[in-house]
């Protein structure tokens, strides 16, 4: 028997449809992209409304923040913190001075009658969060 001027075949000399980019392109593919597709759209939408809603919150805290501060500042009686940081004293206004009170347990010790102070501050508290 004659000899084959043909190489043999091997398993890399079979042909397959595999990688082809018409593979690509059949209907169900498609359809699972655009389904892809959607949903990370979706997502994409949460994840901004949620960012949005925090620098929502957080613009409303700036805001807070600063109503307390200047309430502070007000209470004080000093226009800013850069006056404060000057190191210049600063008096306290008139109706925040401390009055000395009477310590109760040594007037009940002298005999005299205690009487609970029902005065309101000229003030009103400030409320700060932490």
């Amino acid at each position: 028997m004659a000899k084959s001027s043909q190489p043999a075949r091997t398993v890399r000399d079979i042909k397959t449809h595999a990688g082809r980019a018409d593979d690509l392109h059949t209907p169900h593919k498609m359809y699972m992209r655009l389904f892809a597709l959607e949903t990370e759209r979706h997502r994409r939408q949460q994840e901004r409304v949620s960012a949005m809603q925090r620098v929502t919150n957080i613009d409303a805290r700036c805001v807070e923040i600063d109503r307390e501060k200047d309430q502070l500042l007000n209470l004080l009686g000093v226009e800013s913190i850069d006056s404060l940081a000057d190191g210049a004293p600063t008096a306290a206004p008139r109706g925040l001075r401390a009055v000395p009170r009477p310590d109760p347990r040594h007037a009940r010790a002298r005999g005299e009658v205690s009487v609970q102070q029902t005065e309101t501050p000229y003030y009103e508290p400030v409320k700060i969060r932490y």
